[in-house]
């Protein structure tokens, strides 16, 4: 880890000094590697700038990626499994406007076959289209997010969905995304901010999530919204924000804590008590590199957990949860809901009986869309 950011190094054995720099991706992290046959060297470098991708060293792997590359033109192309040989590849070819599918490629005889649609309905369809922007947030600091705009309708003052992911040690980047697509394709702009706090942007960015949890990572969130609308693309009187996991929690925050900037809220799997989740899980954002980051993000664990705010929702909330979580346990939702039917505050709550925190079953990802179309279309129809 070199400047803040993981870099690859050629390492001197035993006494581990860094020799020649390998690769470096500049304002990102480095991913991983991949290790070659006999795993004694190093074949590529897998990395995500705005989208993830491998950086081939091995001179015949980067002749099959440059081939690959040519034979799909405007979509992306990632090398994801081989034989021993390393001669046969599974090849998944889409782009963030299409959920693509996976090939069978033999570059002996220069045939790639399809093997399956990752999709079987939407197979080859394009949809909207993602970008990638860059905005500052209110004390300075440089925020990427992924932006998606509903094809077909013009990029002025559209109804707008703040998407934040989950983690929140992870990020967004220019893939597939089912979730941001049906939004999108209902008639609404998508922002999906990689807030402070992310990973991939390297320590000091992550850093500076230490001690903000509901707080300066909630405002980043909040500022995508006066960037979007100073720029006409949204219409900040139509906005609502959804997110899973710690995405839920920041939508429980937001009808909690910035009601006056949204019309709505919608939760899947949130963390609504972070003491709570802390019992539940005592490695709760907790990491040999970081330390206990939670007592840093949150030493006043009360006064960011939404459940104890119940009282000051000011906006209609959607919460579900699958009862089979084992990352977040159905009961942060269930004590979430409690609090605000006590409070007397407008909420929807829905349990899933077989879901789990990864929308594993396809069966709960069509009843959750369904559910966040109709809460939509109540109290913010696009």
């Amino acid at each position: 880890m070199i400047r803040g950011r993981d870099e690859i190094y050629e390492v001197s054995l035993p006494d581990l000094k860094l020799g020649k720099k390998l690769y470096g991706a500049e304002g990102y992290d480095v991913d991983g590697i991949v290790e070659n046959a006999t795993g004694d060297d190093i074949d590529g470098i897998t990395v995500t700038d705005r989208f993830g991708h491998t950086i081939w060293l091995n001179p015949k792997l980067k002749e099959i990626q440059d081939a690959v590359d040519k034979a799909v033109g405007t979509r992306r192309a990632r090398i994801v499994s081989w034989d021993r040989t390393r001669s046969k590849f599974l090849v998944q070819v889409g782009s963030p406007s299409q959920a693509g599918a996976l090939y069978f490629y033999d570059p002996a005889n220069g045939s790639m076959q399809r093997y399956s649609w990752q999709n079987t309905d939407l197979k080859g369809r394009m949809l909207s289209p993602v970008t990638t922007i860059r905005y500052m947030a209110r004390d300075g600091v440089e925020i990427e997010a992924l932006l998606t705009l509903p094809r077909g309708r013009s990029p002025k003052a559209l109804p707008l969905i703040v998407l934040p992911h989950g983690g929140p040690f992870a990020r967004d980047s220019e893939d597939w995304d089912w979730w941001a697509q049906y939004l999108a394709e209902t008639g609404y702009a998508v922002v999906q901010p990689n807030y402070r706090g992310s990973s991939g942007y390297g320590t000091v960015f992550a850093r500076r999530g230490e001690g903000q949890w509901g707080l300066k990572m909630q405002d980043d969130l909040n500022d995508a919204i006066v960037d979007l609308a100073k720029k006409g693309i949204a219409d900040p009187k139509r906005v609502c924000m959804a997110g899973a996991s710690y995405g839920g929690y920041a939508a429980m925050r937001a009808a909690q804590r910035d009601g006056a900037l949204y019309r709505c809220a919608i939760s899947y799997a949130g963390v609504s008590d972070l003491q709570a989740m802390q019992r539940y899980d005592g490695k709760f954002l907790y990491g040999k590199t970081r330390g206990d980051w939670l007592k840093k993000q949150a030493p006043d664990y009360r006064s960011v957990s939404p459940r104890f705010g119940a009282a000051d929702f000011s906006i209609p909330i959607l919460i579900l949860h699958g009862r089979e979580d084992k990352r977040v346990p159905v009961k942060q939702s269930r004590m979430m809901a409690a609090a605000l039917k006590e409070a007397g505050k407008p909420y929807d709550y829905i349990e899933q009986p077989l879901g789990d925190h990864h929308f594993t079953r396809a069966e709960d990802r069509l009843e959750f869309l369904k559910a966040m179309g109709a809460f939509l279309a109540k109290y913010n129809p696009a």
